[in-house]
């Protein structure tokens, strides 16, 4: 499947970077903000910021900044916002018990 240049953008800064189990979730129609989710696992709190401070750059180098980051690393997960795209940064402990995937994935398949 294709994807739009943002999300392109957002897998290969978070793989650049090392992030682990990368992941795209259409969520075109669950949400009126966000076309997709992309999720990705840092290994410790330090390489969560890093994470959303990489997206930053790389973003705002695209010519297409995003609008704001939410979440601070200590909180083990944190969400860039780059418009049609939302970026969920988290521990791999607090994916875990979040489970963001499989709540969007039971809801696509209800509709």
């Amino acid at each position: 499947m294709a994807y739009p240049r943002k999300v392109n953008l957002a897998v290969k800064t978070l793989e650049d970077r090392k992030g682990e189990e990368i992941e795209i979730l259409n969520v075109q129609n669950l949400t009126p903000f966000a076309d997709y989710y992309v999720v990705a696992t840092a290994p410790n709190l330090r390489a969560l910021g890093a994470f959303a401070d990489h997206l930053d750059e790389a973003f705002e180098k695209d010519g297409d900044p995003i609008r704001r980051i939410e979440g601070k690393p200590e909180s083990e997960w944190v969400i860039v916002d780059a418009g049609e795209i939302v970026i969920h940064l988290f521990t791999k402990e607090k994916r875990q018990e979040i489970d963001l995937e499989t709540l969007i994935k039971k809801a696509n398949s209800k509709r």
